[in-house]
């Protein structure tokens, strides 16, 4: 009987020590095989997820990409619209070209010194004086040409006085005083362009 009280024993004994032995394995190898395994899943998750929304931004730059050359001259019509310096002398002779183009005649052009532009910022505001001479129709068009229709520099007119010609028989001496203000976008910390004119 002691035999078998001792195989009993030993039967517990084993069957003890193969639970603490499952447990111990359990906690020691399996449970962190199974963590790990279940982190990787997760980050493979988000991988593909970058991944599928990464393939979207490339399907989508590949479009942009078709539109490069209109963008590049959207940019220049921009950059041209407002330049880094004032360019004040081409400016001048380039309103005065529009202005013989459409038949009027730009003179008294006065330019005032250079401020900040309240509107936008980083942006200076060049004041000019001018007087347009010519027929009503004409200078309705450089009007027109000179806020947007034809003209490259960004330009605000901020008054126009309107002179009738005397002699009702000459509508050609009808002329405008025009205050209006061009537009610079100097590099930072560049301050204020000079203004040169010839």
């Amino acid at each position: 009987m002691g035999g078998r009280h001792a195989d009993r024993l030993w039967m517990a004994a084993g069957f003890v020590v193969i639970v603490l032995m499952s447990v111990a394995a359990w906690f020691l190898l399996i449970s962190p095989q199974y963590a790990e395994a279940s982190d990787l899943r997760a980050q493979t998750d988000t991988s593909l997820s970058q991944a599928t929304v990464l393939r979207k931004r490339i399907v989508a730059l590949k479009k942009e990409k078709t539109n490069l050359t209109k963008l590049k001259a959207t940019l220049q019509t921009y950059q041209d619209a407002l330049p880094a310096d004032a360019g004040t002398s081409a400016f001048l002779r380039q309103l005065q070209q529009s202005g013989t183009d459409l038949g009027v005649v730009v003179s008294g052009l006065t330019v005032g010194i250079p401020a900040n532009s309240k509107e936008a910022s980083g942006v200076v505001a060049l004041p000019i004086q001018l007087t347009v001479t010519g027929k009503p129709a004409a200078l309705g068009q450089f009007l027109e040409q000179l806020q947007g229709g034809g003209q490259k520099r960004a330009v605000l007119i901020d008054s126009a006085t309107w002179t009738a010609a005397p002699d009702s028989d000459k509508p050609e001496g009808t002329s405008i005083s025009l205050q209006l203000k061009a537009f610079v976008a100097p590099p930072v910390a560049a301050g204020a362009p000079q203004v040169i004119t010839d």
